[in-house]
């Protein structure tokens, strides 16, 4: 099975927070780490926006990247929030395995 790790900015660490707890409670993800704060600049609007944001790294499989976009757009205050999936190319198979089994009881729920 393949591992995939979700890249998505927020406005704040409450934010952040919040989203991450339900991913978790939903068992969508298995782990994340939380960067804050992080600078930020991106078109919006027809102009360049700098602001403070805070970033989550999302670990979860490959195969749960879509519920993780959708539950991720749903918690969102974003009109457009940024949620990216990369896959994890190598990985300590003890982590893998891990990673599997905390999202495999997400199916059960």
């Amino acid at each position: 099975m393949s591992l995939a790790t979700l890249y998505v900015t927020t406005p704040d660490k409450s934010t952040a927070t919040a989203i991450a707890k339900e991913l978790l409670q939903r068992k969508i993800i298995a782990c994340v780490n939380i960067f804050d704060p992080v600078s930020s600049m991106y078109w919006w609007e027809g102009k360049i926006e700098e602001t403070s944001e805070t970033v989550m790294l999302c670990k979860t499989r490959m195969r749960d990247v879509p519920r993780a976009i959708k539950a991720v757009k749903e918690l969102h205050p974003y009109d457009v929030p940024c949620v990216t999936a990369t896959p994890i190319l190598k990985a300590n198979l003890d982590y893998i395995k891990w990673v599997e089994s905390i999202c495999a009881e997400g199916e059960e729920s």
